[in-house]
C-alpha cells in the first residue's frame, strides 16, 4: 500500500471534515489496481483526494465519496475514502464515472439510461 505521511492539516484545504484531525492519508492496494485499469496513477488518487469534492457519504459505514477531476483535464475521478480511523484517510477504491449512472460527475442518475446495443 503507498503511504504519504505525515499530512500537514496546516497545508490542506478543508474537506469537509474528511481530512480535518488525520494525519495520514493512505491508498489501497485495491484503490490501486483499480486506478491502473483506468490509466491512472497512485498520484491522481491523492490529488483527487485533497481537492475533490465530497458529494455523497454512506455514514454506516464510515465512508464518502469524493468526486474531481483528473488533474488540467476535465476527466472526472471518483474516490471512495474510508475514515473510519481517527487517525488516518484510506482511498478504498476509486473509478470514472460512466454517464449511464451519473449526470455530470456529482450527481447520480435516479433513472439509469438505457444502454446502446
Amino acid at each position: 500500500m503507498s503511504r504519504i505521511s505525515p499530512i500537514r492539516p496546516e497545508v490542506l484545504p478543508y474537506r469537509d471534515d474528511l481530512l480535518a484531525g488525520r494525519t495520514e492519508l493512505r491508498v489501497s492496494r485495491h484503490a490501486l489496481r483499480e486506478a491502473h485499469k483506468e490509466g491512472l496513477r497512485g498520484k491522481d488518487i491523492v490529488y483527487t483526494m485533497l481537492t475533490g469534492e465530497v458529494v455523497e457519504r454512506y455514514p454506516e459505514r464510515r465512508r464518502a465519496l469524493v468526486a474531481g477531476r483528473y488533474p488540467g483535464t476535465e476527466m472526472p475521478i471518483h474516490v471512495v475514502c474510508d475514515y473510519s480511523d481517527f487517525a488516518e484517510i484510506v482511498a478504498v477504491t476509486v473509478y470514472i464515472p460512466t454517464r449511464d449512472r451519473w449526470s455530470g460527475h456529482r450527481q447520480r442518475r435516479l433513472n439509469r439510461m438505457p444502454r446502446r446495443r
